[in-house]
């Protein structure tokens, strides 16, 4: 019988050849990794590079409106007309709780979306500090979930909540009136909307609340950025001065536990 058995040296050439293919293959694979590995640290760099300014940005807002406010002041300390100082005080605030959201967004590092509870906690404990006169004994009462929104909605979110604890702390308790101004926020069940509400147990809504809603520019404002967040603005029940705004909550997040 022939022997079958290919000769010795065809198989050390087979080897060979097998061993260079092999090395070849593994010289592109560690070519292309460290291609891959470079392109990675191009893309970390200009990330880096994109939050950095995306921070410096979020600082230098914050600053400028606190500049701003800082000069209302003055301007109202100049003057001797009770209503010009209100109403400088009333543009104060309002800018004050733009800064502050600002000041989150540079702290959190997070540009797209900001936890609206925390953020509306700080700015009610500083508007209530800010507008609370001497002797006031109007405690604050918070009860603000974790809802992650848009910058779009964080705006007029804390906009509203200015304006109405403004309001709450300016009528609703005369003479040194004691009491609880309360904000709430919370996800509606079965539903990606977000209930916000302002409440006060102060002497309450007077019978001519309507006539006054149309008049007062806040109260226009309130009704304007609840139209921006496209919600719904609900009042009372009467005399109780109650504000409720229910609206789209854009980035509810789906592992949020919504509120019964």
């Amino acid at each position: 019988m022939d022997d079958m058995t290919p000769p010795h040296s065809d198989t050390l050439s087979l080897q060979r050849s097998m061993l260079e293919t092999s090395a070849i293959v593994m010289q592109r694979q560690r070519r292309l990794e460290q291609e891959l590995l470079q392109a990675n640290e191009r893309l970390e760099t200009l990330v880096r590079d994109k939050v950095a300014l995306l921070q410096e940005v979020h600082h230098r807002v914050k600053n400028n409106l606190q500049v701003i406010t800082s000069l209302l002041r003055l301007e109202a300390g100049r003057s001797a007309q009770a209503d010009t100082i209100a109403v400088l005080g009333d543009m104060q605030g309002r800018i004050r709780s733009m800064a502050l959201l600002h000041e989150s967004l540079y702290r959190s590092g997070e540009f797209a979306s900001i936890n609206l509870g925390a953020y509306l906690k700080n700015l009610a404990m500083q508007a209530h500090r800010t507008l609370s006169t001497p002797g006031s004994n109007v405690r604050l009462e918070l009860d603000l979930s974790s809802v992650t929104v848009s910058l779009d909605q964080a705006t007029p979110c804390g906009l509203l909540v200015n304006e109405l604890i403004s309001n709450s702390l300016k009528h609703g308790f005369p003479a040194g009136l004691s009491g609880e101004l309360r904000v709430e926020l919370r996800l509606l069940k079965e539903s990606k909307q977000a209930m916000l509400r302002v409440s006060d147990t102060g002497v309450g809504l007077p019978p001519d609340f309507d006539d006054r809603q149309r008049q007062s520019l806040g109260l226009q404002l309130v009704t304007a950025l609840t139209h921006q967040l496209g919600g719904t603005l609900q009042t009372g029940p009467a005399p109780l001065a109650t504000f409720s705004v229910i609206f789209p909550c854009e980035l509810a997040p789906e592992g949020n536990e919504p509120a019964p």
